[in-house]
This record gives structure tokens, sequence and C-alpha cells, in this order.
């Protein structure tokens, strides 16, 4: 009876794999992104690739584990979730009163260290922030207040 379940479990979750989310990104003008409005240092858009855009634009890199169900139904909708609420691939079509309210956000989630989430950088060592490129990541924000 138990080897029957193990094999009924290995069916489901073989045949899962089939069944896969749609990792289409909104197709977003090169010229609103973030990175190109604020033209960041080097070391800044490093930090912006590395910790922010996976989730919060419309240029995801997506890992291995991105690849197996129902991992990849979690993580797609996570980053779906994550653009809906900030989409840098999309900042230059923000309101001046939202872009000053997700500055504000991500002053206080970033120097709280909420930002990049804990389950993220936990797979993903470069994006783990230092004291100094918090602080860099939000100077360089503060330039782009209305």
């Amino acid at each position: 009876m138990t080897k029957r379940i193990i094999l009924i479990l290995a069916a489901v979750f073989l045949l899962a794999q089939f069944i896969r989310p749609s990792r289409s990104a909104a197709t977003s003008d090169p010229a609103a992104d973030v990175i190109a409005i604020g033209r960041p240092s080097p070391a800044v858009e490093g930090i912006l690739r590395s910790a922010c855009y996976d989730c919060h634009s419309d240029h995801a890199r997506y890992p291995w584990y991105a690849n197996i169900t129902p991992v990849n139904w979690w993580l797609q909708d996570h980053m779906n979730d994550a653009r809906e609420e900030l989409n840098f691939s999309q900042w230059g079509t923000y309101s001046a009163k939202r872009i000053a309210r997700k500055i504000k956000e991500i002053d206080e989630e970033v120097s709280e260290g909420e930002m990049p989430l804990p389950s993220y950088t936990w797979m993903h060592a470069d994006a783990r922030l230092s004291d100094a490129q918090r602080t860099e990541l939000i100077a360089f924000f503060e330039t782009l207040r209305p």
C-alpha cells in the first residue's frame, strides 16, 4: 500500500512538471527604466541588478529551481506581486507622488534590512547587501526624489 502511494505521488509530481506558469513579463520602454533615468554609478547599477531586478523589473534572471513545479508557481506569483508593488522597468511611468512614496518605502525597507528578502538572499549571495551598499542605494534613490 505504501509503495503504491509513493508511486502515485511520484507520477503526479512528474506530470505536474509539464504545467508551468507563464514567464512573460510586460514589455516596457527601456527609457522608463530607473537605470536609464537615474544613471546610477556602476556600483549602484550592480546592486540594483543583483539585489532588486529579479523581482522588481521586467528583466528577471530565473534560477535553476524555477524549473521545478510547484516551486515555479510560487516563485512566479511572488515575482508578479513584487512587480505590481514596484517595477523599476516602469519607473518613468510613475507619477511624482507615487515616486516619492516608493522612495520612502525603499529607504525604510532597505535601511531596516527587509529588502532584499532574506528568502532571496539565502539562495543569491550576491544580493546580500553590506551597510555601505545599503547607504549607496538609498542615496541613489534620494537623487530621484521629485
